[in-house]
């Protein structure tokens, strides 16, 4: 009895490790995640109202990009592989590259005050302590700042102001950058902060912002259709945003470049998110822009926002089951919605850029659906050499219990040849 419950027990399992090859095998494949998007992002841009999609996915690399729908509805323009989109606060995932990269250089020290740095603006007087107004604070939105973020400006021909201006509440909102909570005590999400890092950045270098970025960041990880600033030759390539309703709504420019001001496509956000992991073939993360060192550190969580999401240096993480970490970001302007995730121990990666306020949940149903998809695929692999070793010890006492069976019969036939 035991051993046809052995045998039972064992083909059971047999057929579950080829079922879970199979799958395995399936969804690991990139075009499986292609014919996935093919089938969910239609879908959802009918169900949520959305004119335009740029996807791209990353194994290791950046192995697909396409666009669905329209970029301009009213000229029936298609969103291609190289529409630019708004990238809104996904800017300060990029930015904080930069921050770090001038870190490196030894012009600028995490903990030190930012105060340290700044001659052409100040943070107001209050009754905190500005000392603990840390670059590292300002990264993880830990430094006890206001200004959450910021609603652009769109009135043709109207001059921008200046980052001093801004830092000084001309920003639309009219709200001054100032500390609004003891530094360092809890999260306090703000744009602010990282148009201080903005100037922070201008005032160490001696040049501009978005100069800055496109040579030491954006060139080197060959996002050459990306800017800080609306460049003259991606203005025919920019989709037209729309609202919730469908109604098409102006392209509203930032002073605040990095916070909300990256201009890209879905294909150059992809390579962004490649860098933060190892490439194909031996490529370091950080390809040559940040050490591999500095991605660990950025890659550290510092405190808990809720339940398995931790804010890091620039960018939140989400921890899942099996210990990895997922690098995410969200992005939201007037008309445009984004995300991007990594996770650097599978080696993947996902970015969707919409052209509508409607696109935040078209973007979290993806994003949902398919990352629930892939985690199961990594389990499966995962317990795939567990159900081997469950097969070989099934094996192992099947052979046990037929070598005793063998034994047992020898031994009642010498019993009965006996004299």
């Amino acid at each position: 009895m035991k051993r046809i419950i052995l045998i039972l027990i064992t083909l059971f399992i047999s057929i579950a490790l080829t079922a879970s090859v199979i799958y395995a095998i399936v969804i690991s494949r990139d075009d499986y995640y292609i014919d996935q998007f093919d089938q969910l992002i239609p879908r959802l841009m009918e169900q949520y109202k959305v004119p335009g999609v740029a996807v791209s996915l990353v194994q290791d690399e950046v192995v697909w990009s396409k666009g669905y729908g329209l970029a301009d509805q009213e000229q029936s323009v298609p969103v291609a592989a190289d529409t630019v989109f708004q990238a809104a606060s996904i800017s300060k995932a990029v930015t904080s590259w930069g921050v770090m990269h001038v870190v490196e250089k030894g012009l600028l020290e995490l903990d030190a005050p930012v105060e340290r740095y700044l001659t052409r603006w100040h943070l107001p007087p209050s009754s905190f302590d500005a000392s603990g107004v840390t670059i590292r604070r300002l990264l993880s939105h830990n430094a006890g700042l206001s200004v959450s973020g910021y609603p652009g400006y769109w009135l043709p021909g109207v001059k921008l102001p200046s980052l001093e201006e801004s830092l000084s509440g001309k920003n639309g909102d009219g709200e001054e950058l100032r500390i609004i909570m003891e530094p360092g005590t809890g999260y306090s999400y703000s744009g602010g902060g990282f148009t201080l890092l903005q100037l922070v950045i201008e005032e160490v270098t001696g040049e501009a912002f978005s100069s800055y970025m496109q040579r030491e960041v954006l060139d080197p990880l060959g996002m050459n259709h990306s800017s800080f600033e609306w460049r003259s030759d991606l203005r025919p390539k920019t989709a037209i945003a729309y609202d919730e309703g469908g109604s098409p709504v102006p392209n509203y420019l930032y002073t605040e470049q990095a916070a909300a001001g990256l201009y890209t496509t879905a294909a150059d956000l992809a390579r962004f998110v490649a860098a933060e992991m190892p490439g194909p073939n031996g490529e370091l993360a950080g390809r040559g822009v940040l050490a591999p060192e500095t991605l660990d550190l950025m890659s550290e969580p510092l405190f808990p926002l809720q339940t398995g999401v931790s804010q890091s240096l620039g960018q939140s993480i989400v921890t899942i089951p099996d210990g990895s970490k997922v690098l995410q970001h969200w992005g939201g302007n007037t008309g445009w919605q984004g995300f991007i995730a990594a996770n650097p121990k599978w080696g993947m990666g996902f970015v969707i850029l919409t052209n509508s306020d409607n696109g935040g949940r078209l973007n979290w149903d993806t994003m949902l659906k398919l990352f629930v998809t892939l985690f199961i695929g990594k389990i499966l692999w995962i317990l795939i050499p567990v159900l081997v070793l469950v097969i070989l010890i099934c094996i192992f006492f099947l052979y046990k219990s037929r070598a005793s069976q063998r034994q047992l019969w020898h031994r009642r036939h010498e019993i009965q040849g006996a004299p």
